[in-house]
């Protein structure tokens, strides 16, 4: 579990492409430097079961400035702990940034497979419309568990405008588009099935509301040849400058 949530905020090189399709509308987002985003995190089973853990993860906007050739770009510090024993289990900082109705996340593609090299990964196109399609990348090599040698053609969609509720801190609802990412894991010509991950943003309506990314959901993998239980990290509470 803690593996599968460093691979959400996991860094590296490199670079994709991202969809070009139009007709859709931009949300307007206010993500700002010093907010503070605290999130549970819970386990999500083979056979549907979830399971809350003891772990949360703690993302602050540390700055705002240019990194890995773009401008414009928030700078996120996240810590991992166990609140039971009060012990870090990993840091890291990670990088998103919204431009022309696009949401990127640097290197968010890894929480697929760790062995994608990092890069601008296009998360959400709300220039398109809600249920469309749209290509994130395609063919990219990448290993999951022991398969090796198989590659990944990702895409994405706008599914839903939603809204959930946090847990344990007031239980307000927090209005979000949910970006369904799917990779289909071709290997020998063949598809062996799919590992989907659900990203959700938040936007300025109302003006209260967390911008950026609220949550994220990797949904439990099963390619036949391997498994594996998925993890659900979901905002609690949101502290502003």
């Amino acid at each position: 579990l803690t593996a599968a949530m460093v691979y959400v905020w996991g860094c590296g090189d490199d670079s994709t492409t991202g969809g070009n399709n139009t007709g859709g509308t931009a949300p307007t987002l206010n993500m700002r430097v010093g907010s503070i985003y605290t999130f549970n995190i819970d386990s999500l089973g083979l056979s549907g079961s979830v399971t809350k853990t003891s772990l949360k993860t703690i993302n602050t906007y540390l700055a705002q400035g240019t990194y890995y050739g773009q401008t414009n770009a928030f700078q996120v510090y996240t810590e991992t702990k166990d609140t039971i024993t009060n012990v870090s289990l990993g840091t890291d900082t990670f990088y998103v940034r919204y431009d022309g109705g696009k949401f990127y996340q640097y290197g968010v593609l890894q929480l697929i497979s760790p062995t994608i090299p990092a890069s601008w990964d296009l998360v959400a196109d709300f220039n398109v419309s809600q249920g469309t399609v749209f290509t994130i990348a395609d063919n990219v090599p990448i290993n999951i568990g022991s398969i090796t040698g198989a590659t990944a053609n990702i895409t994405g969609k706008i599914a839903a405008d939603t809204t959930f509720n946090t847990y344990g801190w007031g239980n307000v609802g927090i209005n979000c588009y949910r970006s369904e990412i799917v990779a289909d894991i071709i290997f020998s010509g063949f598809s062996l099935g799919k590992v989907y991950v659900d990203y959700y943003i938040g936007d300025n309506d109302p003006t209260t509301n967390p911008s950026g990314m609220v949550r994220v959901k990797l949904r439990p993998v099963n390619l036949g040849v391997y498994t594996q239980a998925g993890v659900d990290q979901y905002l609690q509470r949101a502290v502003y400058p």
